[in-house]
């Protein structure tokens, strides 16, 4: 094991938590984890990670903790809860959170946090399981320089563009910002498709011509092809997961009087689109609602 490595406390062991951990394994890390649920630990068993019953064993075995959890809600129980980590980790910690949470909350965990002598970096990540699987996640990270620093090579076998971006809640503004702008692309890709197959235009033709001007786009190369041939692929990004991140943003701005009709329009028709689709499907599927709002008037 390489003398550079240290022990890892990680909590929030999904899909992206577990393409994480495993990658941390492979480099050599120490890996302790705290789990609610059996099936979490099952789904590890091939791994050298060491499961806890407690938050409080957990913490007493690495001064690292990552936390990778759907929303803010819960990284603020596991946070301040009785028996959570605020109180049981030992002074001097880092607390890494890889969650997509509101920004305004992570600069209130923060100070919080640091009264107990910890620090707390908001690293929320960009690429989905492929890429944490492939170590290839885009990471934006906020806190304290020095404390982001030191977890840089762990980092990098996560990721392959890690940027220190400001203070606590910095790294879930940007955050914030990718998920608007990707999820504002796609509806209006899907809008477009419709408009050109309404006036009889054929959808493969359509996605080539897209692609081979200004609109091409990382996001066109995945939704375009998943509108074309009817989603019948795999998904690759569930649409409950952008849905949660866009209400979220939508929520921040409207309480902070913020205008942003697009944001807006594009949380209402995830929302709906999660209410009225199958349990797990790509967020790319928006197309379909589009059309079936077509002739709304």
């Amino acid at each position: 094991m390489s003398t550079h490595t240290f022990p890892i406390g990680y909590i929030g062991l999904g899909n992206m938590g577990s393409a994480m951990v495993r990658r941390l394994c492979a480099a050599g890390y120490p890996v302790h984890g705290w789990a609610r649920s059996a099936h979490t630990r099952t789904s590890l068993h091939d791994t050298p990670v060491r499961f806890h019953d407690t938050i409080a064993e957990l913490c007493q075995q690495a001064t690292v903790i990552a936390l990778n959890v759907t929303r803010t809600d819960d990284v603020e129980d596991l946070l301040f809860r009785k028996g959570g980590i605020a109180e049981q980790a030992q002074p001097g910690s880092t607390l890494i959170d890889f969650s997509t949470i509101d920004a305004a909350a992570v600069k209130a965990f923060a100070p919080k946090l640091r009264a107990r002598g910890l620090e707390y970096i908001d690293c929320p990540v960009s690429g989905g399981v492929m890429g944490a699987k492939a170590g290839t996640l885009s990471m934006m990270a906020g806190g304290s320089r020095a404390a982001f620093d030191a977890l840089v090579p762990m980092l990098k076998h996560l990721g392959k563009t890690i940027r220190h971006v400001g203070d606590s809640g910095a790294g879930q503004a940007i955050k914030a910002a990718n998920q608007m702008a990707l999820c504002i692309q796609l509806v209006g890709i899907a809008e477009a498709m419709n408009y050109a197959l309404e006036q009889g235009a054929e959808l493969a033709m359509v996605l080539e011509l897209l692609q081979a001007g200004l609109p091409a786009s990382r996001v066109l190369d995945w939704a375009g092809p998943h509108m074309v041939e009817g989603f019948t692929r795999q998904p690759t990004i569930e649409a409950h997961l952008h849905a949660k991140d866009v209400d979220m943003v939508a929520r921040a701005a409207r309480a902070q009087g913020l205008h942003l009709p697009l944001l807006f329009k594009t949380a209402d028709l995830l929302n709906e689109l999660i209410a009225t689709g199958p349990a797990s499907q790509d967020t790319a599927r928006v197309f379909e609602l589009v059309r079936r709002h077509l002739r709304d008037v």
